[in-house]
């Protein structure tokens, strides 16, 4: 592994600056904000049928009372019935119901402790009694897996993780301090946290079920602790506040290939709290200023190669981005921030990636016009010509057969020119939609068709 301390961050500053200028062009799209987001702290997202959720600790999202959970349709903030009354840590997808989980006690006015189902229209408990929080959650076929601070669940010990499959159970005897993330790789369940012994053995920060017991990954995680876990390039990321692994420096981000641990080039200078792969890059979140020598505000990507900064990235003081999901092929950041590229957000921001607009022509149109996409029909990405004869204010949004927007392409000044851009409908569901230009005072639309 490749060792790497504060005093190289200080002895490269300056070139990290010339790397930073050359590398901020990679991704061309800005920050955008999600309506007037939240008023407090974003812990967890994920989609759930066509929305994206975003759960923490905050009463109002869009202006409206949500409770700490709510969903975010691509145009405005909605509640998820009466919310939850505490914070929510983890979010899940489990057998058709969204899974929230945390430290709450009840959820739309139901008892719920710690982990509540939402079927899309109330909320229903699980019947546990969980005499800790809550933090992280997983699914492995029909078994719902649950990792906090928790001893006991229902009566039962089970030391910081228990499972679920239509009623709650122990998984071996547990851990002696917190499980802070849960991840499936390889078809094992592996756990990630503080703890340095598991089922009665040494295990630091990290272990998995080998379907008997918990066993140690590797040789583990020599300090700090481990906040998340993704699984990318078929290896298994993890990300944390750990420094080094088995003596060798890896700085707050690993990957594990199922025998051995290996560093993802020089890290991070502070803690990586959350992960998330899209299409062929891996994001890491959390509240580090730097990232692989670059400033990088945040948030950063990798590709496998080589990590890249997104914009200028999130600010506020303190800022910290705690959890990053993807909605309509976009990267939402959700955390503890005020500013996102710059731009007063609220907690919550998008990253535009579905819009790679490229300029195709040095000639200046002499009218306004939107091409057909092609292919037409499409899986899953089309590009967009359009022609633009004065600089302006350019808008593309798509809408489904109903006439709901479903996302915005594009929202931004440009220059006169002929462009065309890439839209990525990856996570949309099969038909008809529609994708309009609005320029100065022109507006066009046109149909498109996405076959899966």
């Amino acid at each position: 592994m490749k060792y790497f301390t504060g005093l190289y961050f200080r002895c490269f500053l300056y070139s990290t600056l010339l790397l930073a200028f050359i590398n901020s062009g990679i991704y061309s799209q800005s920050w955008q904000t999600l309506g007037t987001g939240t008023s407090g702290t974003v812990n967890a997202l994920t989609i759930y049928g066509s929305d994206i959720i975003a759960a923490g600790s905050f009463a109002v999202a869009g202006g409206q009372l949500v409770n700490n959970i709510a969903r975010w349709n691509g145009t405005s903030w909605q509640p998820l019935g009466l919310g939850t009354n505490d914070t929510v840590f983890a979010l899940a997808v489990y057998n058709s119901f969204l899974v929230a989980a945390g430290r709450f006690t009840t959820a739309g006015g139901v008892s719920c402790n710690k982990v509540a189902f939402w079927n899309g229209t109330s909320w229903n408990t699980t019947g546990g009694t969980i005499n800790g929080n809550v933090l992280a959650l997983t699914v492995q076929g029909a078994n719902l897996f649950i990792g906090g601070t928790f001893t006991v669940v229902n009566g039962k010990n089970t030391l910081r993780v228990a499972k679920w499959q239509n009623a709650w159970d122990t998984i071996g005897r547990g851990f002696n301090s917190d499980v802070n993330a849960l991840a499936v790789y390889n078809g094992s369940i592996y756990a990630g946290g503080n703890f340095t012994v598991a089922d009665g053995l040494p295990a630091n920060r990290i272990s998995y079920w080998d379907g008997t017991r918990w066993t140690s990954a590797g040789v583990g995680v020599d300090d700090g602790g481990v906040y998340c876990m993704r699984v990318f390039n078929s290896q298994l990321y993890i990300g944390g506040t750990f420094t080094a692994i088995g003596g060798s420096t890896t700085n707050r981000i690993a990957r594990w290939n199922g025998t051995s641990w290996s560093n993802v080039n020089f890290g991070f200078n502070s803690g990586v709290y959350s992960l998330h792969s899209l299409g062929s890059s891996i994001y890491a979140g959390g509240d580090f200023d730097f990232a692989d020598f670059l400033p990088a505000s945040k948030i950063a990507v990798y590709n496998g190669s080589t990590w890249s900064i997104l914009g200028s990235g999130i600010g506020g003081s303190p800022a910290k981005v705690k959890a990053i999901g993807s909605y309509l092929g976009d990267i939402i950041a959700g955390g503890n921030f005020t500013l996102a590229g710059g731009q007063p957000a609220n907690n919550i921001a998008n990253w535009k990636l579905t819009t790679a607009v490229e300029p195709i022509s040095n000639i200046i149109p002499d009218k306004y016009s939107l091409g057909q996409n092609y292919p037409n029909p499409f899986n899953p990405s089309t590009k967009i010509k359009f022609s633009i004869p004065k600089d302006g204010e350019v808008f593309i949004s798509i809408y489904d057969s109903k006439g709901s927007m479903v996302n915005t392409l594009l929202n931004e000044h440009m220059n006169s020119g002929v462009y065309e851009l890439t839209f990525d409908a990856s996570l949309l569901p099969s038909g008809v939609y529609f994708y309009k230009l609005s320029a100065n005072d022109f507006s066009e639309t046109k149909k498109m068709l996405l076959i899966k």
